[in-house]
């Protein structure tokens, strides 16, 4: 399965979260498909190292928020994309999103000028989808 992460203990940020980000981040990049089935709560503690609850915590805030559903039987999977949001509430959406980031980045010490640098190189990296 194509869902890899990393755990970082030292950034104060509690694992579950850290799980929930790391499947959001492989939904957004695409290198979790929609119709590929997540790992399962027990592989995926297993091969974390982190008890089973952690992850089905993040499992369950998923599932809350619409990004993931569970299917009795068959197991945990991307849930459809909802539509893309108007405008006015996309620039809304991205100004929150680039103020997050700004605060994150200073936290670590990282200009804007090199996150802005850092997201044009994988732009630029990214395959060309049809």
């Amino acid at each position: 399965m194509p869902l890899s992460l990393k755990l970082d203990y030292d950034r104060r940020v509690p694992i579950y979260r850290q799980i929930y980000e790391a499947v959001l981040g492989a939904l957004a990049s695409e290198d979790l498909h929609p119709s590929e089935q997540l790992p399962t709560i027990h592989s995926l503690a297993s091969q974390l190292g982190v008890n089973p609850n952690t992850v089905a915590r993040a499992y369950r805030d998923l599932e809350r928020d619409g990004h993931i559903v569970s299917q009795r039987g068959r197991g945990t999977f991307p849930a459809p994309k909802p539509a893309p949001p108007d405008s006015k509430a996309r620039r809304l959406i991205l100004a929150d999103i680039f103020r997050q980031t700004l605060a994150e980045a200073a936290r670590h010490h990282i200009s804007a000028r090199d996150i802005l640098s850092y997201f044009r190189s994988k732009i630029d990296d990214e395959p060309k989808r049809d």
